[in-house]
């Protein structure tokens, strides 16, 4: 990835890459447009901005694939050597068949973690439902056309149920309008906000202005990745006060709560899985 500046971005105008924040999350997508410099310090107030380098491997348009335990093609595991202490390393999904799995050369801080032809790894991995944890036996490693492991079929399997009241730190950015102002972002009255926290039932939200009147209703428009692809997602709900615990580094822009209307199905499911994506990459995983 490349980190980026103020500089790079180019305020009202569309974005020519999407933006991801320094783990590789996306934050906001490409052709979304920042309005104006106030927007363009919200992006960057929590951390760092970057994009994907040029020669990163482009989205084919694939949809994504169920494989064995529900684990979708792109979804991200979390594998270490069994019985380590130490941080998992990070890899995804690319593939499966009957008997094994095909996932990238695990990371850890950059580099790959040293593997080897036979070596026993225990993975974790989010399948929209639940936290699977299994062992496996590396089959084979591979060079060519890349790096890539594969992994005998899972044996050991353990699965977490996953709460539907999870909530997980973010960095999102989203346009805000109201429910019945359908044109808002042709007509530029849509104001850019960042979500910092957000679980199914809704969201704590920073805005450039001043925030909106609680009970009043609002719209929230973004873009989350899950399972490796970005996926739109437009949530009505109504305003809150903010937590009163939150970090007063952030008074230059107000928060405040939102409370997500009832989802649809589709909406669900992409919050579930972008959430548990989320806590799956915060969370030690156990020996």
């Amino acid at each position: 990835m490349i980190q980026l500046t103020p500089n790079d971005l180019p305020v009202g105008h569309p974005l020519p890459w999407s933006l991801l924040d320094g783990d590789g999350n996306l934050v906001l997508g490409s052709g979304n447009v920042i309005p104006d410099a106030r927007d363009l310090a919200l992006v960057f107030r929590h951390g760092v901005v970057c994009r994907e380098d040029d020669h990163d491997d482009a989205d084919d348009g694939l949809r994504p694939t169920a494989g064995p335990l529900g684990l979708q093609v792109g979804t991200l595991l979390h594998i270490k050597h069994e019985g380590e202490t130490a941080r998992p390393a990070a890899s995804r999904l690319i593939g499966f068949i009957e008997h094994g799995l095909f996932v990238t050369w695990p990371q850890l801080g950059g580099r790959d973690l040293p593997l080897q032809a036979g070596d026993k790894v225990l993975l974790r991995g989010f399948s929209g439902q639940a936290i699977h944890s299994f062992t496996s036996t590396i089959t084979a490693v591979c060079r060519s056309p890349f790096r890539y492991l594969v992994l005998s079929a899972p044996v050991q399997q353990h699965a977490t149920p996953v709460r539907k009241a999870a909530r997980v730190p973010t960095r999102l950015a989203a346009y805000l309008t109201e429910p019945e102002d359908e044109d808002a972002a042709e007509s530029g009255s849509a104001r850019l906000a960042l979500l910092s926290d957000l679980s199914t039932g809704g969201a704590l939200v920073h805005t450039t202005a001043p925030s909106p009147a609680p009970g009043s209703r609002v719209r929230l428009r973004f873009k989350m990745r899950t399972a490796s692809f970005d996926s739109e997602v437009t949530v009505d709900g109504w305003v809150r006060v903010a937590p009163e615990n939150v970090d007063g580094e952030d008074a230059d822009f107000p928060a405040f709560g939102v409370a997500f209307d009832m989802l649809a199905e589709r909406e669900m499911t992409l919050l579930q899985c972008y959430i548990y994506e989320q806590l799956l990459s915060n969370t030690r995983m156990p020996l």
